[in-house]
């Protein structure tokens, strides 16, 4: 028990890690306005801090295009209940425009950041 809480913690330590370098590299990179996709309500990611009545969020596929390609990624809610969710999701019609993050070295490595969407969404963006 005690090692699979430890291996538990620093898988967690890794990955927060990793999102965190993630994060701080996308906040340079071009932006370019994103369309979504229909949404659903799935469990709350273990990074993203909530109450205990917080336990779900929101995740989106968005697509855009650069030239004759098309790219994609996921944006989610901060930590919301489920019946906070669903009515979030009744709030957002397909195709709703937000704004992506790109690395032009790679364009299939995307973030939707909350800065960058302050507004344009019925709840604040997790950044993932």
């Amino acid at each position: 028990m005690r090692d699979s809480v430890l291996f538990g913690w620093i898988f967690r330590a890794v990955r927060k890690r990793g999102r965190e370098r993630d994060l701080q590299a996308a906040a340079a990179w071009p932006t370019v306005t994103a369309k979504l996709l229909a949404g659903n309500v799935v469990q709350r990611d273990e990074l993203a801090q909530g109450t205990l009545a917080q336990t779900t969020q929101i995740e989106f596929q968005y697509y855009f295009a650069l030239g004759d390609d098309f790219f994609g990624g996921y944006l989610r809610s901060v930590p919301c209940s489920e019946s906070e969710g669903r009515r979030w999701l009744r709030e957002v019609p397909e195709g709703t425009l937000v704004t992506a993050r790109y690395d032009p070295a790679d364009p299939d490595k995307t973030h939707a950041l909350a800065g960058d969407n302050v507004g344009k969404l019925p709840f604040g963006v997790w950044e993932m």
